[in-house]
């Protein structure tokens, strides 16, 4: 129902070879999906502003990494954002959103397993993950079936865009979310895919306040591409 949905537009431009339209960008999300965002930030003290498509965080956040890729300007680039329990599509023509999807899949499913396995807390299983002291079993009857399985995940959300595009290929695959962080999965993507894999790293340009420990931002650098992208944004 339309007084369940929150609705915002903005005008880009005039059509190319059609001066009396103009071309327009249509956002909607369901209500509930802003509120629970907006109650969260409240209750840090905060204030919403603006709530943001996390697609179009992505595309603003693709500017940072453009000069990073071997392929020209106007490639076509597939950014992949593997979060907890979701994975977004970002698919880029000349550095402007042309496709988005989304599935649930995601780290949590990791998470979970090495939970079960090994009878650990969500928070002992997520800091395992990161930082190691698992048993030699795990890179091999658990890290390696997610990785299987989240190639999988990518080369199904490319089929849904070849299926509904004009295009059948990409140029490139840029890896984002804190999945992007797991040893070895461009290697993967890009030896089972065929296409060429990177993984996004936002905060390459940036200077480095002193306090901030390098090592440790550096592997959380995939999983905030939508922060950057947010941070990126102008808003009146």
């Amino acid at each position: 129902p339309i007084e369940e949905v929150s609705l915002d537009f903005e005008v880009l431009g005039p059509v190319q070879g059609n001066p009396d339209m103009v071309n327009v960008l249509l956002a909607a999300s369901r209500s509930e999906n802003v509120e629970v965002r907006q109650s969260a930030l409240e209750l840090g003290g905060l204030t919403a502003r603006v709530m943001d498509v996390e697609a179009f965080a992505m595309e603003n956040a693709f500017s940072l990494i453009a000069d990073q890729l071997a392929v020209p300007r106007d490639a076509i680039v597939a950014l992949v954002d593997v979060g907890a329990t979701m994975t977004t599509l970002n698919v880029l023509r000349a550095q402007r959103s042309i496709y988005t999807r989304e599935q649930v899949f995601g780290g949590k499913q990791l998470t979970d397993e090495v939970m079960r396995r090994y009878g650990l807390s969500y928070e002992e299983a997520g800091l395992a993950k990161r930082q190691g002291g698992l048993p030699e079993s795990y890179e091999i009857e658990v890290l390696e079936p997610f990785k299987e399985a989240m190639v999988q995940q990518v080369s199904r959300l490319l089929q849904f865009f070849y299926a509904g595009s004009e295009f059948n290929r990409v140029d490139q695959i840029v890896l984002a979310g804190g999945c992007a962080s797991i040893p070895g999965i461009a290697e993967m993507v890009e030896e089972q895919l065929g296409v060429p894999a990177t993984i996004a790293n936002p905060l390459a340009s940036m200077s480095l306040g002193p306090r901030v420990q390098a090592h440790a931002l550096a592997q959380d650098a995939p999983a905030l591409m939508i922060a950057c992208g947010l941070a990126l944004r102008s808003f009146d």
